[in-house]
């Protein structure tokens, strides 16, 4: 009987440690089923902070209080997590502790992995996402580190409260070329060094989504945002030695900015190439085109790179690269349409006026077409013999032009805004 009996008590522990997701603390999961380490402290508590975000009767809770930068608490679920379909967690949270306080989420098992989100509130529920996309099927232990990097002294703003941990789709992996403008693709940035990327509304025009990258007056001198998840873009960037050079639309407080772009291997961080330019107007869109051939110094040659047979299939953008967060003082940027392609081709420019800026020039998706100083009223678009092709008006600074039901060639808008029209030549490749 005691054999049964010690039997049926080891069988109830080690279900009370496998856990499975979604977890909203209602039921299942104790405070019992968490593992405490360095500092942090876990429970499963009344929700003191209900509200329509979070009407849940139940949440977890975590207090740091001394011991460790990494304190927090974990929880083991009963099988691995599989990244194939659903490849984000999402977890609601709520804090007294500055916005922008780093929330570090952990996978352990054979291995680990581990992604940061900043909070984007204080004394409010939020729901924040963790992308774990192109991750192994390896990792079983959920880790929570609530204000990573700093040591918790057991205040107000040393206690968090999480619940509803649930894994979902996250969309399609992104690829070039990236324009922020798709409702089925996963736009979830990287940063990394004191940066932080949010997805907006262009404040210079409402109906463009783009985005901003605050480089925080914490940030290092290589802070920078991977423009997508740790698994990099869908498909590898064909550069090579006849096609090195890729284009991303900008805008910077301050001309002369030192804007650098690299590409690495996502499978190995060591395979990278790096080239950098600078921003040319203040306060302004721009076109910078990145020719991987003129690398940055102390950086591997283009040539090296694919002398050695590597790939890359990720890309990272700095701004203000080299100088620190804390003598620049926080700085918004903003960045959209990364696009892979060379320099104009048959001498079609991406300047065809002084007013006027077309880009990419050419495409095989999209022309955007910007005015600098007016609205575009009126754009008509036509093919080679003058047979019109399409007509609309944008009344914005910014048209854009869909190319991918066109064929191949050369094409020519008539573009009118409030002040003059102009022709320009347009390429579909």
């Amino acid at each position: 009987m005691k054999v049964v009996l010690s039997i049926i008590l080891l069988f109830t522990v080690s279900m009370g440690y496998s856990q499975t997701l979604p977890i909203d603390f209602e039921t299942a999961v104790t405070t019992s089923d968490f593992v405490d380490f360095d500092g942090g402290t876990a429970a499963v508590i009344s929700n003191p902070q209900t509200d329509e975000i979070n009407a849940s009767s139940m949440v977890a809770q975590i207090v740091r209080n001394g011991g460790a930068i990494w304190a927090g608490s974990k929880i083991e679920l009963s099988s691995n997590l599989d990244f194939t379909t659903a490849s984000t967690i999402s977890m609601k949270v709520f804090t007294a502790a500055p916005i922008g306080t780093v929330v570090k989420f952990k996978l352990e098992g054979t291995g680990n992995t581990e992604r940061d989100v900043h909070t984007t509130v204080s004394n409010e529920w939020e729901m924040l996402t963790w992308d774990f996309t192109g991750e192994p099927s390896n990792f079983n232990t959920l880790v929570f580190m609530f204000d990573f990097d700093n040591i918790g002294n057991g205040s107000e703003t040393s206690t968090f409260l999480f619940d509803d941990i649930k894994q979902s789709s996250g969309g399609d992996q992104i690829d070039l070329p990236v324009d922020f403008e798709s409702s089925t693709v996963n736009y979830t940035m990287s940063d990394f060094g004191g940066n932080v990327s949010t997805l907006v509304t262009d404040p210079y025009d409402p109906t463009n989504m783009v985005m901003q990258a605050v480089k925080t007056d914490q940030a290092a001198t290589w802070a920078g945002t991977t423009i997508g998840t740790p698994a990099g873009f869908a498909t590898d960037i064909p550069l090579t030695l006849t096609d090195s050079k890729m284009t991303v639309r900008v805008w910077a407080p301050e001309a002369g900015t030192p804007i650098r772009l690299k590409v690495e291997d996502s499978n190995d961080p060591t395979h990278t190439c790096e080239t950098e330019t600078n921003t040319t107007v203040s306060g302004e869109w721009e076109v910078l085109e990145f020719d991987f051939l003129n690398q940055a110094p102390g950086t591997e040659l283009l040539s090296i790179g694919l002398g050695w047979g590597w790939t890359y299939n990720m890309a990272s953008i700095f701004f203000n690269f080299g100088t620190e967060g804390s003598v620049a003082g926080e700085t918004t940027y903003y960045f959209d349409d990364v696009n892979f392609g060379g320099p104009p081709v048959q001498g079609i420019a991406d300047f065809e006026t002084s007013d006027l800026n077309v880009f990419p020039n050419p495409t095989n998706y999209q022309w955007t077409i910007l005015s600098k100083s007016t609205n575009i009223t009126l754009v008509e678009v036509f093919d080679i013999q003058g047979k019109l092709m399409l007509s609309f008006n944008p009344n914005s600074s910014i048209a854009k032009i869909d190319a991918s039901n066109f064929d191949e060639g050369i094409y020519f808008s008539k573009i009118s805004t409030n002040s003059e029209t102009s022709i320009l030549k347009l390429l579909k490749r």
